[in-house]
């Protein structure tokens, strides 16, 4: 079978619109890669992460410490959105940076009750 140029061009513009918008897995990996070994301190990076759960309840600051790699960081990340019961966030800092911080928890379905909207939450 001989591929004609024809064929090749219009071969070239499938895969193209194919994988148009696709994310360079390996660019991606190596840019986060770069960001975890300038946060590293002593090979640790901390996870600063947050939350609402079904019911209601609000959590921030929390704080992880995580082996410095891609892997460790992307494993904690996994782990933790597969538990997710509503929106959850998560940033990388430096653990010096993050040593102070103080955790925060609300019930935010308590507060819309109280002031009389338990029809709403209001994070």
């Amino acid at each position: 079978m001989v591929l004609t140029p024809g064929f090749r061009k219009i071969a070239r513009q499938i895969v193209k619109a194919s994988t148009k918008g696709q994310v360079d897995r390996l660019a991606e990996r190596v840019r986060q890669q770069t960001r975890i070994a300038e946060l590293a301190e002593n090979g640790r990076i901390a996870i600063v992460y947050g939350g609402i759960d079904c019911d209601g309840g609000r959590w921030d600051n929390r704080v992880a410490l995580v082996p410095a790699t891609v892997v460790a960081v992307n494993r904690w990340i996994d782990r933790y959105h597969f538990n997710a019961e509503g929106p959850q966030w998560q940033t990388l800092a430096r653990p010096s940076e993050v040593a102070d911080l103080r955790e925060d928890t609300r019930d935010l379905a308590l507060e819309a009750f109280e002031d009389g909207h338990a029809h709403v939450l209001f994070a």
